[in-house]
């Protein structure tokens, strides 16, 4: 939508008593301070919503007397001519006083002031004259797009929120991709929970870790409180006794030794056969057990490829729908030249000026002139009327070549996205190509490993089965042997008996014993070691979030700035602690806009404008307070209308147009 003030109209607005002002594709109103530039834009701004240039609803519109008294009983009107796509719309609000004579008073007083509407000269009701405004526009957006300043007085975070807008989202994956040794720790988490939710529950559960740290060397404190110190020398000297007798015991054992060692040897040479039979067995097992291992590394690195391979053709899929948009929207610009183009050409010259015969007679006595003098003004009005037809050919010519080249820029940058198109599909081809190579390859390897046996079979083995018989035959002797089991199983009943008198009184020293204290105050400590170790995996978490969150961060600044020319915008910051939190600041070249002068604050003050005016396919005349601060060179081409409110020495209001 293209919305261009044509003409407005103001009588006894402010200090105007009666005044109209056409305007072109460029305005220059000029004057010293104090002679009515503000006013003009002021008038406009009133007509449509209401407010004044700085979106105040409270402001003086009655003109004042030389004393500052506001001046009763005169109209207030304002008449704003509109083309809005082509279609011209006059606009008109006037504004009365309500005088009000109330029974018995002398004089009559003043009830509040009525304002009055018109759309092309039709009366209309505030609700329907508002309505009709709002079809046309937003008053927000018209705010945004018609003062340089508007966008960036904006709260911070009114102003993200905005710029936001202008870009697609930016999902997990395109995050983590962009630096995966660092992100892909995240992945299973945030397939659960989105960032803020995950950061939100890391910190209260590091909140929680730290304040069982501060909690448990009190309840270790209070632990070593509760201690106390008894007397348990009896008990010791109980105990001792019973270790005596308990070696006793034992040493009666060891008399059954050399009965016990002849058995033994038979059984130390089945044992040793037995090992031979394991040995055997390993080494079996040992070439399928590599094989099983070699195959097991292949389908893990396979299954790694192919995840890889699935991320990668993620990421093409997604430049796909975006080089597919950007080509959309340059074919939907290249048409919209084209259709330009076509209405340009098809006007033609309209040839209105007439020769006035009036002209042939002197406005004095009325006499008709000499032939000469006639055939004079004659020849000078068909050199007028073919220099206006000429001019006129001059401009249609330059609109036309202006259009052509437009849409030649725009074939330009579709050819160059199909070529990245063209590009994407053969990447996506040739990835999809390895993927199914890669799948089918990791099937055979796991048919190969479920080929494997779990054991090779020994069945043919000579040795195996020679060693297998004399095992059976060796056991089978020693079940006959006497190993002196029956003397030692009663020295052992005696010797436990021992070892459980031993044991009561081991309790009754525990009892009155502190190491169930200190076996505590070690739980503590191993807890309070946990706990540690827990808050340095939070503090490791969050600090994976912090540069999760910083580079999804960057990502967003890069395509927000992507949009604008000279403006950056710095969308995060780095706290002490390292935290990057959201914030939102217009920079040029590095300098901050509050550290700007005034001509490079309405320089990126356009440039945002431009943007938005992109973004929502909308131009609407832009006012530009303070222009004796830029230069031509420094304003930014802009498809949309342009007024300048400039201070000079004139000491009244001067207008100059210029057109496209």
């Amino acid at each position: 939508m293209k919305i261009t003030l044509k003409k407005l109209h103001m009588e006894n607005f402010k200090k105007v008593k009666d005044q109209t002002i056409e305007f072109g594709h460029i305005t220059k109103i000029s004057g010293q301070n104090a002679v009515g530039k503000t006013t003009v834009e002021d008038a406009f701004m009133w007509c449509l919503f209401n407010k004044n240039s700085l979106g105040d609803t409270k402001f003086q519109v009655r003109p004042l007397d030389a004393f500052g008294n506001p001046i009763d009983h005169v109209e207030i009107k304002v008449v704003t001519t509109l083309d809005v796509d082509g279609r011209e719309y006059e606009l008109t609000k006037v504004q009365k006083q309500n005088w009000v004579k109330k029974r018995g008073a002398l004089e009559a007083t003043l009830q509040g002031n009525d304002n009055l509407y018109e759309i092309d000269g039709v009366p209309k009701k505030e609700k329907d004259y508002k309505a009709f405004v709002a079809e046309i526009i937003d008053e927000d957006l018209f705010q945004l797009l018609t003062n340089p300043q508007a966008f960036v007085n904006k709260k911070w975070k009114e102003q993200r929120e905005d710029l936001m807008k202008m870009i697609p989202g930016v999902d997990n994956d395109t995050v983590i991709a962009s630096n995966p040794d660092v992100l892909s720790e995240l992945n299973l988490a945030l397939s659960i929970h989105t960032p803020e939710d995950l950061q939100a529950k890391v910190k209260k559960a590091l909140s929680e870790y730290k304040k069982k740290q501060t909690e448990i060397p009190a309840r270790i404190d209070e632990v070593r409180k509760s201690m106390t110190d008894i007397d348990i020398a009896e008990l010791e000297l109980q105990k001792n006794d019973l270790r005596e007798k308990i070696i006793a015991a034992e040493k009666a054992e060891d008399d059954m030794a050399e009965q016990y060692e002849v058995f033994q040897k038979q059984t130390d040479h089945v044992m040793d056969l037995k090992f031979k039979l394991t040995d055997i067995e390993r080494n079996a097992n040992e070439e399928n057990v590599k094989e099983k291992n070699r195959l097991n590394g292949l389908q893990m690195k396979l299954e790694s490829e192919i995840e890889k391979s699935n991320a990668h053709l993620k990421i093409l899929y997604g430049n796909k729908k975006v080089i597919a948009g950007t080509i959309s929207a340059y074919e939907k610009k290249r048409m919209e030249t084209l259709d330009e183009w076509k209405k340009i050409n098809a006007e033609n010259y309209a040839d209105d000026l007439e020769y006035d015969e009036n002209d042939d007679f002197c406005p004095v006595c009325h006499q008709k002139l000499p032939d000469d003098q006639i055939a004079n003004k004659h020849q000078m009005f068909e050199i007028a009327k073919t220099e206006r037809k000429n001019k006129w050919q001059e401009d249609h010519d330059c609109r036309l070549e202006k259009t052509v080249k437009e849409g030649k820029h725009y074939q330009s940058l579709i050819t160059s996205m199909k070529e990245k198109q063209e590009s994407n599909v053969w990447e996506i081809s040739e990835e999809e190509k390895n993927l199914r190579s890669r799948k089918e390859e990791l099937e055979n390897v796991q048919k190969d490993i479920a080929r494997l046996p779990d054991h090779v079979d020994l069945s043919d083995n000579e040795e195996y089965q020679q060693l297998v018989s004399e095992i059976a035959e060796k056991e089978k002797v020693l079940q006959q042997m006497n190993s002196g089991t029956a003397m030692r199983q009663q020295l052992k009943i005696k010797k436990n008996g021992l070892k459980d008198e031993l044991a009561i009184v081991e309790k009754q020293i525990i009892a009155a014993d502190n190491s169930d204290k200190e076996e505590r105050i070690g739980q503590l400590e191993a807890e309070m070691r946990e706990i540690a170790q827990n808050v340095a995996n939070e503090e490791k978490s969050l600090y994976l979030l912090e540069q999760f969150m910083k580079a999804k961060m960057m990502i967003l600044s890069k395509m927000v700035n992507e949009k604008f020319g000279i403006v950056h915008w710095k969308l995060f910051d780095k706290q002490v602690n390292g935290a990057v939190v959201e914030c939102c600041e217009c920079m040029v070249n590095g300098v901050p806009y509050s550290s700007l002068n005034t001509g490079h604050r309405i320089v990126a003050g356009l440039d945002i404008i431009k943007a938005l005016s992109a973004m929502h396919d909308v131009t609407a005349p832009v006012f530009i307070d303070n222009a004796e601060a830029v230069n031509e060179y420094n304003i930014p081409a802009m498809k949309g209308q342009l007024i300048l409110l400039q201070v000079t020495d004139d000491k009244e209001l001067k207008v100059e147009r210029e057109e496209m």
